[in-house]
């Protein structure tokens, strides 16, 4: 079903059946691949959404700087089209149909993903998910080359191939574009050249001190603020995250500072969350960081908290956008991007 879909709106209509979710196969979904996660079974994961099976293959692919290989037989299987000798012969007959279900098969966004797994932990996985019910649903579809390359294969034939650094590269563009404008434009392009050098392995980490901070391991646990404001999300997952760490993780609404009903003084650290703060709209992240700055008493309080030197803050997605727009009272942050 491509009603909706990225790859219909490309082409200015609207589809005629959009997908639909069973909400049932849905939690053995989730639960199977939580069991599989837990077990270590599972490589790499990214969701089935907008521009449907190709999107999700390429971005897997780009994160990794790795080809991939795609063999979408099962997937574009057609029980109407068992005559082999029938298409050999008359091959133009059946070409729009073969058409149609290869892209219907790369391009729809019905609720769905792709998985990495390790060939000996096969048999384990396929049984996992059939016994959630979903062995229906469960497709092998290809593997990682060492071309780097995105290819996909349907009847032993190779229906489409591109070096994943020309995907990547067009796959970026646009965010180039936006950043150039947006940022300095030198690194803009220094970023954007470097997705086109299949050289380039991508951001690494290499630390200069040693992980074994001094509050690990010694019963300490640093007071965190996971702050929150209309419309948020993702704080439950943050709050999960800085509490594996080692921190003591507090729900922090604005309207608790508002009202004096919690203090920053009694936080080390605060991490503001993203997701859909303020309607989500251009900007958004502004209306967050002015009823900050607009509010004296609030004002002072962040400014004296980045001003001690025994804190930090850390800001994602609008929480990042609001973050930005408090450069004004952050120590060192002149220099800071506003967007």
């Amino acid at each position: 079903r491509l009603g909706g879909s990225a790859l219909a709106q490309v082409y200015g209509v609207s589809g005629n059946e959009a997908p639909d979710a069973d909400t049932g196969l849905l939690k053995s979904f989730f639960d199977a691949i939580q069991r599989l996660n837990r077990e270590g079974k599972l490589l790499a994961y990214h969701d089935r959404s907008d521009g449907g099976l190709f999107a999700t293959v390429c971005e897997m692919a780009f994160a990794a700087h790795v080809g991939v290989s795609l063999n979408l037989d099962a997937l574009c299987y057609d029980e109407l089209m068992n005559d082999v000798d029938g298409i050999e012969r008359f091959p133009e007959m059946v070409d729009g149909r073969l058409r149609d279900r290869l892209m219907a098969a790369l391009f729809n966004e019905e609720l769905g993903a792709v998985v990495q797994i390790r060939r000996d932990d096969r048999h384990d996985v396929m049984q996992a998910l059939r016994d959630a019910g979903l062995g229906a649903c469960v497709h092998m579809i290809g593997t990682l080359n060492d071309r780097d390359e995105i290819r996909i294969w349907r009847n032993a034939k190779r229906v489409f191939g591109a070096s994943r650094v020309e995907l990547q590269s067009v796959w970026a563009e646009t965010s180039y574009q936006i950043a150039r404008l947006r940022d300095d434009a030198d690194c803009a392009r220094e970023e954007f050249e470097a997705v086109q050098d299949a050289a380039d392995p991508g951001l690494s980490a290499h630390l200069s001190f040693d992980m074994a901070a001094p509050f690990v391991a010694t019963g300490a646990r640093p007071r965190m603020a996971i702050l929150r404001e209309q419309g948020v999300n993702g704080q439950v997952e943050m709050a999960a995250a800085f509490d594996r760490a080692v921190f003591a993780s507090v729900d922090v609404h604005m309207s608790d500072l508002q009202s004096g009903r919690v203090k920053l003084a009694d936080f080390k650290g605060l991490v503001a969350c993203g997701g859909f703060s303020y309607g989500d709209v251009l900007g958004a992240g502004q209306g967050w960081a002015k009823s900050i700055l607009f509010n004296d008493r609030l004002r002072d309080e962040f400014a004296t908290f980045f001003n001690r030197a025994d804190t930090f803050a850390l800001g994602v997605c609008n929480g990042c956008q609001m973050m930005s727009n408090l450069a004004s009272i952050i120590p060192g942050a002149g220099h800071w991007p506003t967007f």
